[in-house]
């Protein structure tokens, strides 16, 4: 920090959607931030997001980064006076089990604590509202109305043109050779052409966080893990525009639409974590898995899905989509700093909703930097809360896959 001016230097490594809010919340507070990124901004996961911004949470805890990221959207189409093209078409969230309506109450539930608009529907008004969806054994529906998606390449990159605007220093295709560690402290990064001293590192590098992180000595509970979608052929008539994402928790599956196409997301019965000492950086053109998986998982996981959508079987798949989401044990994220290690905070284990969450995110690295009380609780995020633990340990790694396995919301 500055003796004269007080104010931080930050770098932040990783220009994922998460990395991106980040250095968009430090710029707007004044903070010398500088991003670096190996390759191109959103060039990682975040190409490849399903990109769901449902508000309403099985966990409580994290509505208020959603909701800070749908605020953040907006200021940022004002700030760079351009639209970011947010498709609010509300999400329909659907029981077809008596756990499920259970879990359906306890949603409703908390959207009202949360001032969270939605509403119960009738199977008439489902089917018109979701052409393809078979109703005859949903026992409870409800329709949140402020839901939406979008693009995360478009909002990552709208982050680093407002945080631009701000004073932030932007730097592509610049690889993190090593952190400097002195006295247990983090002082700043390497690069292959310069040093960057800094008061604050925040490690945001989405699969690869822990690479850097045991640099620090630091282990971060997280774990990649491989998600799957796969998108439809177009076809208005069964897929409108217009329509809501959908969430299936009876069938492990998740629905929104795609330019006049469907695209669904199955999670797999045991999902597969991946070494990310293992992992390319860049992943263009990487297989996640066995290339035959496209069509095995499809096999395997649509029976469900097929309860509520049987015209699945004479649809044409046009793309199947597989990237990697950093899971945890709980499902929450790894946010924060580390007791005992100055100048280190991580931003990951985004537990699939990383678009989601990026400005709640962002917001509250902005506070932890500047030492303000974060707007939010920030404890069930605590990168501690498992205790000592080997990330590169192979059980380790499937217990955060397990977690993706069993989540049931969107």
């Amino acid at each position: 920090m500055s003796a004269k001016t007080g104010i931080p230097k930050v770098v932040v490594i990783g220009a994922g959607t998460i990395g991106c809010a980040i250095t968009y919340y430090l710029a707007k507070i004044g903070a010398d931030v500088t991003l670096v990124e190996r390759n191109t901004i959103g060039s990682g996961n975040t190409s490849l997001a399903a990109s769901l911004l449902t508000k309403i949470r099985s966990k409580p805890e994290i509505i208020p980064l959603v909701q800070e990221t749908y605020r953040a959207i907006s200021e940022i189409e004002q700030d760079i006076g351009t639209s970011l093209d947010l498709q609010q078409v509300g999400s329909l969230h659907v029981a077809a089990s008596e756990a499920s309506v259970s879990a359906l109450n306890e949603l409703m539930s908390i959207a009202n604590d949360f001032g969270i608009d939605h509403a119960e529907l009738t199977r008439l008004e489902m089917e018109k509202m979701v052409p393809w969806l078979k109703t005859d054994e949903i026992l409870k529906a409800s329709f949140m109305h402020g839901d939406a998606f979008m693009d995360a390449y478009v909002l990552a990159n709208a982050f680093v043109v407002a945080a631009k605007k701000h004073g932030a220093t932007v730097l592509q295709t610049t690889n993190v050779e090593e952190l400097i560690v002195k006295g247990g402290e983090v002082k700043g990064i390497k690069t292959k052409t310069e040093d960057i001293a800094s008061d604050f590192v925040v490690d945001a590098a989405g699969a690869w966080s822990n690479l850097l992180a045991k640099q620090a000595g630091i282990g971060l509970p997280m774990a990649p893990v491989r998600s799957n979608y796969w998108i439809t052929s177009p076809n208005t008539k069964l897929f409108p525009r217009n329509q809501p994402i959908v969430i299936l928790p009876d069938a492990s599956a998740y629905t929104r639409p795609d330019a006049g196409a469907l695209l669904f997301g199955l999670r797999e019965s045991r999902s597969i974590h991946f070494d990310p000492r293992n992992l390319p950086e860049d992943l263009t053109g990487y297989v996640f898995g066995n290339p035959e998986d496209c069509w095995n998982i499809l096999v395997e996981q649509s029976a469900g899905f097929k309860r509520f959508f049987p015209d699945l079987e004479e649809m044409e798949i046009q793309h199947y989509i597989a990237g990697v989401s950093t899971y945890t044990p709980d499902g929450m994220f790894v946010l924060g700093g580390v007791p005992g290690t100055g100048g280190f905070l991580a931003a990951t284990g985004c537990s699939g909703a990383g678009v989601a969450v990026s400005g709640g995110m962002g917001r509250i690295i902005s506070e932890l930097v500047v030492g303000e009380t974060t707007f939010c609780e920030t404890e069930p995020f605590d990168i501690d809360r498992f205790g000592n633990i080997d990330p590169f340990a192979a059980s380790f790694m499937q217990r955060c896959a397990d977690a993706r396995s069993v989540k049931k919301s969107g």
